[in-house]
C-alpha cells in the first residue's frame, strides 16, 4: 500500500495545522515521523487513513484520492491498517483482552482464532499479565503496549503508530522497537511518530520526516 502527499494542507479555521505537505511513503517501507508537540505529526498521521480530508491538496492511497473515498472504502481502507492513536483510546468498559477480541473481531475473525491470537501478541510484548486489567488500572506505558497488541494482532498491512513507545523506559522502548522491526521484516509498512531515541536506533535505515510548525522540513532519504 502506497501512500503519497501531493501539496496536502490542513487547517483547523483559520489556524493550519499542516502546510503544503508533499512526500510518498511507498509500501514495504518504515517511515519515522518527528517534530516537537504541536508540528502536525498527529494531523499527518490522521490523513493516512482518512480520519481527516485535506483541506486543499490530495492525498492518495494506492491510486485513489481519500477525498472521493465513499464510507465503505474508508471502512475497507481502515481494515488493512493497525492504528495506535494519540492517548490509546480503548474501550473502557472492556479488559485488555476483550479489546483485543474487538477488533480481531472486526477483522472477520472467529472467537476460538480471536483469543489464540490474542494470547499470542500480548506472550509476544511480554504483558500477558495485563490480559484481564481495565485500561483505568494500566500505567501509562502498559496501555501503549495494550493498544500496540490490539493494532497489531490481525497483522495488518500497515501500522500507523503516534508515539508508540510513548511513556516507556528505555528498556521496554527498546524491546517494543524490536518487535516493531520484526513486524517490519515481516513486510508490514511501518509509520512511526516519535520523540525518542528508541525507534530511530532500531531503525538506522528508515525513512525520516520531521514537521515544524505544520511544515515539512526535512525528507531523507529522498521521499518525494
Amino acid at each position: 500500500m502506497d501512500f503519497i502527499l501531493d501539496d496536502a494542507t490542513v487547517r483547523h479555521g483559520d489556524i493550519p495545522a499542516l502546510q503544503n505537505v508533499s512526500c510518498s511513503i511507498p509500501g514495504g517501507s518504515c517511515t519515522l515521523l518527528t517534530g516537537p508537540t504541536g508540528s502536525g505529526k498527529t494531523t499527518l498521521l490522521r490523513l493516512l487513513y482518512a480520519d481527516l480530508l485535506p483541506s486543499s491538496g490530495h492525498v492518495v492511497i494506492d491510486g485513489v484520492p481519500t477525498t472521493s473515498m465513499k464510507p465503505p472504502a474508508v471502512r475497507a481502507l481502515r481494515r488493512t491498517i493497525g492504528i495506535v492513536q494519540q492517548g490509546c483510546r480503548m474501550v473502557d468498559d472492556y479488559t485488555v483482552h476483550d479489546n483485543v477480541l474487538m477488533a480481531l473481531a472486526i477483522h472477520g475473525h472467529d472467537k476460538a482464532d480471536a483469543n489464540r491470537r490474542c494470547l499470542e501478541v500480548l506472550a509476544d510484548l511480554d504483558v500477558s499479565y495485563i490480559r484481564n486489567k481495565f485500561p483505568g488500572q494500566l500505567s501509562e506505558g502498559e496501555r501503549h503496549l495494550a493498544a500496540l497488541a490490539r493494532a497489531i494482532a490481525a497483522r495488518p498491512a500497515v501500522l500507523i503508530a503516534d508515539e508508540p513507545t510513548g511513556a516507556m523506559d528505555r528498556a521496554t522502548a527498546l524491546a517494543v522497537s524490536a518487535r516493531l522491526r520484526t513486524l517490519h521484516e515481516q513486510g508490514i509498512t511501518l509509520v512511526l511518530s516519535t520523540h525518542g531515541m528508541a525507534l530511530t536506533e532500531t531503525f538506522p535505515d528508515a525513512r525520516h520526516l520531521a514537521l515544524s510548525e505544520g511544515i515539512l522540513t526535512v525528507k531523507e532519504p529522498s521521499a518525494a
